[in-house]
């Protein structure tokens, strides 16, 4: 039976990867924040198994280098294999970049930027021992462009993109893949919270009171009529990046889902 580690897998799109996995029958190791006792990460373990999967839940901070290893480790004892490592912990603030003080900047790259190395790090050490596994990165459309008010997290989307081709180049002879997703806007608890609405009045001069009234008005701006696109948009691309014998030959790739924001 093959194994996915997902970090961030409690909630948001890391749990919609993580259900859609135990669909398939896959062993699934969820990383977060919270010990396995916390109801988070209770709920989320009823949740995999309800969908089929058998799941171990670890307590993972991803600026922690000793407990990414433990992660894995704890993955490989109960699992054996690590087919599918998705690095998905991400956080999200703003600000504009003259504004910013250094320890918001090192924090944003520290969780998005140097946690997708840690988890990388160790997903491909295990995969270079089985000669086998595919890795999936998560930086966004914000890792393609410049976005006002959120210089530090597009210096880490960017840099997540960079990594997963020099990654890609470095394992391409060993039967493992490596690949970067970038969505566009994501209704998850990350973009639903009083914080991100502030974010989008000022970038847009609206003066939106909730995420729903934020969602609907913009989506009538966007090139498909969808501003933000559903958890499970992402896990659908995720899936087949990571189990499709059709992807088998893609790696090093930037695969974009962003509804034609970008256009």
């Amino acid at each position: 039976m093959s194994t996915v580690v997902i970090t961030g897998g409690a909630q948001g799109q890391g749990l919609s990867h993580a259900l859609a996995f135990a669909r398939l029958g896959y062993n699934v190791v969820i990383g977060d924040l919270f010990p396995p006792e916390h109801t988070l990460m209770q709920a989320a373990v009823q949740a995999i198994g309800q969908a089929g999967g058998k799941c171990l839940a670890v307590q993972c901070d991803v600026t922690r280098g000793d407990q990414v290893e433990a992660l894995f480790a704890q993955a490989a004892e109960q699992f054996e294999t690590i087919d599918v490592a998705i690095s998905n912990a991400g956080i999200m603030t703003f600000g504009a970049t003259w504004e910013l003080p250094e320890e918001q900047v090192w924090k944003t790259i520290d969780i998005n930027l140097m946690g997708t190395w840690r988890v990388d790090k160790e997903a491909a050490k295990y995969m270079l021992k089985q000669g086998s596994g595919r890795i999936i990165n998560i930086s966004s459309t914000a890792g393609l462009k410049g976005t006002p008010n959120l210089g530090h997290y597009t210096m880490s989307k960017f840099g997540v993109i960079g990594l997963t081709k020099t990654l890609a180049k470095e394992l391409s002879k060993h039967g493992i893949t490596v690949n970067v997703i970038c969505p566009t806007m994501v209704k998850t608890p990350m973009t639903d919270r009083p914080e991100f609405v502030d974010y989008l009045n000022k970038m847009n001069g609206t003066s939106f009171k909730t995420f729903a009234e934020a969602d609907e008005a913009l989506s009538k701006k966007r090139a498909m009529g969808v501003a933000f696109i559903e958890p499970e948009d992402v896990t659908r691309m995720i899936v087949w990046a990571a189990t499709s014998p059709e992807a088998r030959l893609i790696t090093g790739a930037t695969l974009t889902i962003d509804a034609g924001s970008m256009l």
